[in-house]
């Protein structure tokens, strides 16, 4: 029989591994989580995995309950170092490449996910040399249709039933678990694209969506968000570079002043127009 009172400095996994680094760069997001018992688990189950980057937005209190730390155990120092923020923008600061999570089907126009297997694969080349994060919704209802327009990517778990569904603490453990596997291979290389950060896109979209306004675009039914997430799955198919951005921007800001060169060439017409007008005789 195994001798389970062993000292734990004797003790060792039965398949040891080392920590690949790539996962330095991977943050975990979990946004408005409602209790202490999924934090912790959380903590625990990234932990075991070789992640370290946790991120709370706008969470439930948890860190004065027992349990959080009862669930935690031996991953204290991931609540302690955890990140407690109140938007999910300071979340994402940095972040390269985002990956959301979903548990259902959605009515509206998105990518349809990947699986967790499949979105392991392009975590992990991604985060050989950049910054990426995976976006876990609340208990309840997870991710509105906004946050998920916003990922690179969206991923789900496959089952066999549709209910009972998994809990948020173990649906980050198989995403965690499939990143770690994953992460073990060796010829795993960088994508080779360096993608912008998650706000500078951002913005990039706010100038898009003002340029479209200002040249009378009109999209259907009058709904913006409908159209903007149109626009969002065009680029994020591939991802925008710094220097993808810098193009688009060259073009709508030369697109602009040509608009700003007519609008004013249109008002001096007008105001030579009103003070000399022209005299209409009948012939």
């Amino acid at each position: 029989m195994e001798n389970h009172q062993a000292d734990s400095k004797d003790y060792h996994r039965a398949i040891e591994t080392s920590i690949p680094s790539n996962l330095d760069n991977i943050r975990i997001i979990l946004f408005e989580p409602q209790g202490p018992l999924n934090i912790g688990a959380t903590a625990r189950s990234i932990k075991g995995m070789g992640l370290s980057q946790f991120y709370l937005v706008n969470p439930k209190p948890f860190l004065d309950c027992r349990e959080t730390w009862y669930m935690s155990h031996g991953a204290t120092d991931i609540i302690r170092n955890c990140h407690i923020v109140e938007s999910l923008g300071t979340a994402l600061e940095g972040i390269q490449f985002l990956v959301g999570t979903t548990h259902r089907r959605r009515k509206e126009k998105l990518a349809r996910p990947a699986t967790a297997r499949d979105a392991a694969k392009e975590i992990v080349k991604f985060s050989q040399d950049q910054q990426v994060a995976i976006l876990f919704g609340r208990e309840d209802f997870g991710l509105s249709t906004e946050h998920v327009s916003r990922c690179h990517l969206t991923a789900s778990i496959p089952m066999a039933m549709k209910n009972p569904s998994l809990n948020l603490a173990q649906a980050v453990q198989i995403f965690a678990y499939e990143i770690f596997l994953e992460s073990l291979e060796n010829t795993v290389k960088p994508v080779g694209l360096q993608n912008a950060n998650i706000e500078e896109v951002e913005r990039f979209y706010q100038r898009l969506l003002a340029f479209v306004e200002r040249i009378g675009v009109k999209p259907r039914n009058g709904d913006w968000k409908y159209l903007m997430r149109s626009v969002r799955r065009v680029f994020s198919r591939t991802g925008l570079e710094d220097r993808d951005i810098g193009t688009l921007d060259l073009i709508f800001s030369s697109a602009h002043r040509y608009i700003n060169r007519l609008e004013e060439q249109l008002q001096s017409d007008r105001h030579e127009t009103a003070e000399n007008p022209v005299s209409k005789t009948k012939n």
